[in-house]
C-alpha cells in the first residue's frame, strides 16, 4: 500500500501561520509582562534612592540648619516657632548683617530641599514626615522677611514656598494640621 501525500503548500503556510499567531501572542505578552515588572522594580529603586537621598541630606542639614534657626529666633526673641513675627523683627534682620546671613542661610537650606523635591531628588512624603512643620512654620513666621526680599527678585524662596503650600495641603488631608 502506497499512499501519495500531495501536500498543498498553501495549506501548510496556513497551518504554520495559525500555530505561529497564539506563539506570537503569548511571546509579545512575555516580553510586555517583563517590560511592566523591569519598570516597576526601576521605580520602587528609584523610590528607595529617593528617601535615602532625602534621608541623608536631611541628617547632613539637620544640625546647621537647626543651630541656624535657634540663633536667628533667639536674637529676634523668638521663643519657638509658634512666636508671632513683628514688623520690629524684619527692621531687626534688615539692620544686622550677621542676622540678615544667618536668616538668609536658613531660608536657603530650607528653599535647597524644595528644589530637590520639584526635580526629584527628594522625596516630599518623607520631608513631611521629617520636618513638615519646622517647614510651614518656619514660612508663616519669616513671611515678612520672605516678601520684603521678593521685591529685588520675585523668585526668592519661591520653590520653599511651593513646598509649604504642598505639604500644608498634604497635613490637611492627613489630619496633621
Amino acid at each position: 500500500m502506497d499512499f501519495d501525500f500531495d501536500f498543498d503548500l498553501d495549506l501548510l503556510a496556513n497551518l504554520a501561520d495559525m500555530v505561529a499567531i497564539p506563539i506570537g501572542l503569548y511571546g509579545l505578552y512575555l516580553v510586555l509582562n517583563q517590560l511592566k515588572v523591569g519598570q516597576q522594580e526601576s521605580e520602587k529603586e528609584h523610590q528607595r534612592r529617593q528617601n535615602e537621598m532625602t534621608l541623608n541630606a536631611y541628617n547632613i542639614v539637620r544640625g546647621d540648619l537647626r543651630e541656624t534657626i535657634r540663633r536667628v529666633r533667639k536674637k529676634l526673641e523668638l521663643e519657638d516657632m509658634f512666636d508671632e513675627f513683628k514688623e520690629g523683627h524684619l527692621d531687626k534682620i534688615m539692620s544686622d548683617k550677621e542676622l540678615r546671613d544667618d536668616v538668609a542661610k536658613m531660608l536657603g537650606f530650607l528653599n535647597k530641599f524644595a528644589v530637590g523635591i520639584k526635580y526629584d531628588v527628594f522625596n516630599v512624603d518623607l520631608v513631611n514626615d521629617l520636618a513638615g512643620k519646622l517647614f510651614i512654620k518656619t514660612y508663616k513666621q519669616f513671611k515678612p522677611y520672605i516678601h520684603l526680599v521678593r521685591k529685588d527678585s520675585n523668585t526668592f524662596y519661591i520653590e520653599y514656598e511651593k513646598l509649604v503650600m504642598n505639604l500644608m495641603e498634604m497635613q490637611e488631608h492627613s489630619g496633621l494640621k
